[in-house]
């Protein structure tokens, strides 16, 4: 009798260290940055255009977070970009602005580095965040559009607004953009997606999500049992928090983001830097995503 007694404490043990121990491995994936690829078909395009796309990085105050968007920023430059994308929310409330000066330190490409901003970089003073990035030569596509070429071939960037708190103008970011260009459009709020302009472009970048910040099942659960959720909302977030999807001739990437500087650990939910290929050869007839972790 006693004998089982402690065979049952036992197993009741183990069954504590072990979800314990998942409990912890949780925190240290979350600590994790992947590089996510994604290559797509070349369209109009015979020159391979490479992109680094980063998001959501809620610089804190005093610089917190700095140490995981300098790795991030290494991780991006020893992919030899074309060009960097950034797709908004740099800091988390107006105190994360006095830092951005030495978060955006060395930021370069040989295309040039571009910018939209997010609803947080609106919260936190949109005019200050936007001249931060200025200042470190980042051009701020807010409702405009720049092309960048290679050789002879070339790809339109178009920046929106931020759809929260924003004024996105669409009319406004589009003018200029020849029809039938190669266009990326850069959006924060992935809700670009559902837009009717989105026909105009051949792929959308956002970010916004955080990719529900957890592990996505445990965040779809607590949606349903509870009401809560760590996904910002957004009409598109309900179906697609994270990854590629295609609407109709439009691609889709939502990114998680880096998130540096949130107080809130991530929890089997890694952190993401995004390398866009367009027109790399050999080219699959359809968009293939891959990811390889560091």
């Amino acid at each position: 009798m006693q004998h089982n007694h402690l065979r049952r404490r036992f197993r009741v043990w183990h069954l504590l260290l072990f979800f314990l121990v998942v409990f912890l491995a949780g925190f240290w994936w979350g600590e994790r940055t992947e590089v996510v690829r994604i290559h797509l078909p070349p369209g109009a395009t015979n020159q391979s255009f490479r992109f680094a796309a980063l998001s959501d990085i809620h610089i804190g105050a005093n610089g917190h977070g700095m140490s995981r968007w300098k790795r991030a920023i290494a991780m991006v430059n020893r992919e030899q970009p074309d060009a960097i994308l950034l797709l908004g929310d740099y800091v988390t409330s107006h105190k994360g602005i006095p830092a951005l000066d030495d978060a955006l330190k060395g930021m370069h490409a040989p295309l040039g580095v571009y910018a939209v901003l997010g609803n947080h970089d609106h919260w936190a003073g949109s005019e200050a965040v936007a001249e931060a990035l200025r200042r470190h030569g980042i051009g701020v596509l807010n409702n405009r559009a720049v092309c960048l070429r290679k050789a002879q071939d070339e790809v339109w960037l178009v920046g929106i607004d931020d759809l929260w708190s924003g004024k996105p103008d669409w009319q406004r970011a589009f003018r200029g953009v020849p029809p039938g260009a190669k266009v990326i459009l850069l959006s924060h709020n992935p809700d670009a997606a559902l837009a009717p302009q989105r026909e105009k472009a051949s792929l959308i970048l956002s970010g916004h999500t955080h990719g529900g910040h957890i592990w996505l099942p445990l965040v779809w659960l607590l949606s349903r049992a509870a009401g809560f959720s760590l996904i910002p909302h957004t009409e598109y977030r309900s179906r697609y928090p994270h990854g590629l999807r295609r609407e109709r001739a439009t691609w889709v990437y939502v990114t998680k983001g880096v998130t540096a500087g949130n107080r809130l650990p991530r929890w089997f939910n890694a952190r993401e830097v995004v390398i866009v290929e367009v027109g790399h050869p050999p080219m699959p007839k359809d968009a293939r995503g891959a990811v390889s972790q560091s």
